[in-house]
This record gives C-alpha cells, sequence and structure tokens, in this order.
C-alpha cells in the first residue's frame, strides 16, 4: 500500500510542478527531484540507493521531455 500511495504523489506532484514551466531544464531537475523522492520512499534496505538513482533517471527524462501548452 505505501508503494501505491508514493507512486501516486510522484504522478500528481511530477504533474503539477512540471505544468508551471515551460523551461525543459527546470522540467528536469524538479522531475528527478520528485522521482529519487519517491524511489526512496519505494526501495527499501541495500535497494534504497538504486530505487533513489532508477527513480531519479526516470523523473529527470519524463520531465526533460514534459511538454506545457
Amino acid at each position: 500500500m505505501k508503494k501505491i500511495v508514493s507512486i501516486a504523489v510522484f504522478a500528481v506532484g511530477f504533474g503539477a510542478l512540471a505544468g508551471c514551466t515551460n523551461d525543459p531544464q527546470i522540467n528536469a531537475v524538479t522531475g528527478g527531484l520528485i522521482g529519487a523522492a519517491a524511489g526512496s520512499k519505494i526501495g527499501s534496505g541495500s535497494g534504497r540507493t538504486a530505487a533513489m538513482l532508477g527513480g531519479a533517471a526516470l523523473g529527470t527524462a519524463a520531465g526533460g521531455n514534459a511538454r506545457t501548452n
């Protein structure tokens, strides 16, 4: 249940913050930070670092490609 809530928070937070700017660099940084935070909540034990890095990478990619109109 905790993982599902973390993923939902990531999705909502990323959507809200990425929509605030048209600058892909700011969106990438925002996505990376939110992804790392979500990864830290999802991962546990020795896998937490890998989950944080994976979340940061996915968040950065998603944020950098986010387009607002």
